[in-house]
């Protein structure tokens, strides 16, 4: 008990999710788990951002070209082909 005491409230909550799921409950179970995973890609997210404003350091002019969306490629369509006759 004393090592679930020490430790992050996401696996405690991700011991939980397995819970439901060996119990069948995997709608629960799989809500659970995303929710855990939303929570520690926020903390990424924080925890990135304070280290660019604690860098000082800015994104590259190049990053904004990278972010656009690239133009989708042209798709060309085969004519159909005719039907064989086997004599």
């Amino acid at each position: 008990m004393s090592e679930r005491a020490g430790a992050p409230p996401g696996c405690l909550k991700m011991e939980q999710a397995r819970r439901l799921m060996d119990q069948g409950l995997h709608h629960e179970s799989l809500i659970l788990a995303l929710e855990v995973l939303l929570e520690e890609l926020d903390h990424l997210r924080d925890s990135l951002l304070a280290l660019r404003r604690m860098t000082g350091s800015e994104l590259p002019a190049l990053v904004p070209d990278i972010l656009e969306e690239q133009p989708e490629p042209e798709f060309y369509w085969l004519p159909p082909l005719k039907p064989r006759v086997l004599h």
